[in-house]
C-alpha cells in the first residue's frame, strides 16, 4: 500500500474517530439537549468571533507592512 492508500485510510480513520466520539459525547452528556446545543452555539459563536478578530488584525499588519515597503521603494 503506497503512501496515498496509507493516507487515505489514516485520514477516514481519524474523521470516523472524531464523528463517533462527538455522537457518544453528546449522548452521555449530563445536560439536555437544548442545554447543550445552546453551549455548542455559544462556542462556536466565540471561535468565530475570535477568528474575525484575528484575521482583521492580520490584515492591519499586513496592509502596514506593504505601505512600509512601499515608501521604503519609492
Amino acid at each position: 500500500m503506497g503512501v496515498i492508500g496509507k493516507t487515505l485510510r489514516f485520514t477516514l480513520g481519524l474523521t470516523l474517530g472524531v464523528v463517533l466520539g462527538a455522537v457518544a459525547t453528546l449522548l452521555l452528556a449530563p445536560q439536555s439537549g437544548k442545554v447543550t446545543k445552546e453551549q455548542l452555539q455559544q462556542r462556536i459563536d466565540e471561535i468565530m468571533q475570535a477568528g474575525q478578530s484575528a484575521q482583521r488584525e492580520r490584515e492591519k499588519e499586513l496592509q502596514t507592512y506593504w505601505e512600509q515597503q512601499i515608501k521604503t521603494k519609492a
